[in-house]
């Protein structure tokens, strides 16, 4: 793969680890807030805007940000500067905003602070986002990874559209049904880069030549084509319902995983045909976990258990696991393709470790779930929850172990330096 542009896809990775150091550490306090005696010690506003950055900056600014690194390494794109400074004011913003005070607002994929610098903030990570994934709209090759990073802005772009859509229909009053649509949509942006960062790990894991044809092509084409479909479900004479629209959320997901198994379609075969080489062990490990989680996580599709644990579960196995995983694995093989040296084998252990701990998250919560434990709720007092809630610091123990370690090590990485041209933050060499 080319590196035109190396510095570019450099500094979306540090915004990543940022995003993803943010969220951990968030995590934890989400996690103390319903421990024992340490519960207590919280109190409940700041659980809840701890559970609303934990959520912001794991499942939209972590996700986002490692989505737009692909974009541009797949498909050797530039990073436009602007883009930079709009989405690194956007990131203190948001810190700001849980900070500040303001109203926690908890609903689904897109938990917000009431106030007016968190909802610029967003603003500014949405539109540097957008400007960063615009030139992948113009490039000219018809390489399939172009094609996919082409497929993956104009799924963002179907995102913003049902955001704007939503809130046009349905208003602020009603934040869960107003940001319904933007969340499904954002879903098929990370499925899109999931799908790269597979292809990617395959080449590199397998050294397997990239796959292209009808297959591939369309099922790109298709994860652009349905992240309009939320927008245009707003048009329903009385679209504040679609949350609870079951069978239309039961499609929505079904929409989700046909462009993965196209990929896995094509992908599959050709992995059982070739033999792995000496290098590309991260890899390797990253796309077994990722696979595996992801199609956990499709299982686990709850229909008709939107306010349970179980579907926490399920984007947990899909998102958490699935997608987190391949874009740890990425960002190994990212860092090494311009320039820095990885070591392969602690790479596998760090997957392995944070693989396990969300594979055991599933399970806690799973759990959770049939002991009858609320979602999104703040315990306080004694409660029947011994056993799930055992099991869930458990699984915080190994997540975090394993991401803590990812995040040490990628830093550790960057901070040495690339062979050439010197030592310097990628950040710093854009601005």
């Amino acid at each position: 793969m080319a590196t035109n542009g190396r510095t570019g896809v450099i500094a979306w990775v540090e915004v990543s680890l940022a995003a993803a150091a943010t969220a951990g550490l968030l995590a934890l306090l989400i996690t103390a807030g319903r421990l024992g005696p340490l519960a207590r010690q919280i109190p409940p506003e700041l659980f809840y805007k701890a559970l609303v950055g934990h959520v912001t900056f794991s499942l939209v600014v972590w996700l986002l940000s490692c989505s737009t690194a692909v974009a541009l390494h797949r498909s050797s794109t530039r990073l436009t500067i602007p883009s930079l400074y709009l989405v690194l004011l956007g990131f203190g913003g948001l810190l700001a905003g849980l900070a500040l005070p303001g109203r926690p607002v908890v609903v689904d994929y897109l938990p917000y602070v009431a106030s007016p610098i968190y909802a610029v903030s967003s603003g500014l990570v949405a539109l540097g986002t957008l400007a960063a994934l615009a030139p992948c709209l113009r490039t000219e090759t018809r390489d399939p990874s172009a094609h996919g990073a082409r497929s993956l802005a104009l799924a963002y772009i179907g995102s913003l559209v049902a955001e704007a859509v939503g809130l046009g229909r349905v208003g602020a009053a009603n934040p869960q049904a107003a940001l319904w649509g933007a969340g499904h949509a954002l879903q098929f942006v990370y499925v899109t880069a999931l799908t790269l960062a597979w292809h990617a790990l395959a080449e590199a894991g397998y050294g397997i030549p990239p796959a292209d044809g009808p297959a591939v092509r369309s099922a790109y084409t298709l994860s652009a084509l349905l992240s309009f479909l939320p927008a245009l479900l707003y048009l329903a004479p009385d679209p504040s319902d679609l949350p609870r629209w079951t069978l239309t959320n039961a499609v929505l997901g079904g929409c989700l995983s046909i462009p993965t198994l196209l990929h896995l379609s094509v992908l599959l075969p050709r992995i059982r045909k070739a033999s792995p080489g000496s290098g590309g062990s991260a890899e390797r490990t990253a796309l077994g976990w990722s696979v595996g989680l992801y199609l956990l996580g499709g299982i686990l599709a709850p229909i008709g258990a939107a306010q349970t644990l179980r579907i926490t579960a399920h984007y947990h196995a899909m998102l958490v696991g699935g997608v987190t995983t391949a874009f740890m694995g990425m960002v190994y093989r990212m860092l090494e393709e311009n320039g820095y040296r990885v070591l392969p084998r602690a790479g596998r252990a760090q997957l392995t470790l944070f693989g396990s701990g969300a594979a055991l998250t599933v399970v806690a919560l799973l759990v959770a779930a049939g002991s009858g434990m609320p979602r999104k709720a703040y315990l306080v007092g004694p409660h029947p929850w011994t056993l799930p809630l055992t099991l869930l610091a458990a699984a915080g123990v190994l997540s975090s172990g394993g991401g803590g370690w990812f995040l040490i090590s990628a830093w550790r990485t960057l901070s040495r330096g690339a062979p050439e041209p010197a030592a310097v933050p990628a950040l710093l060499r854009e601005i």
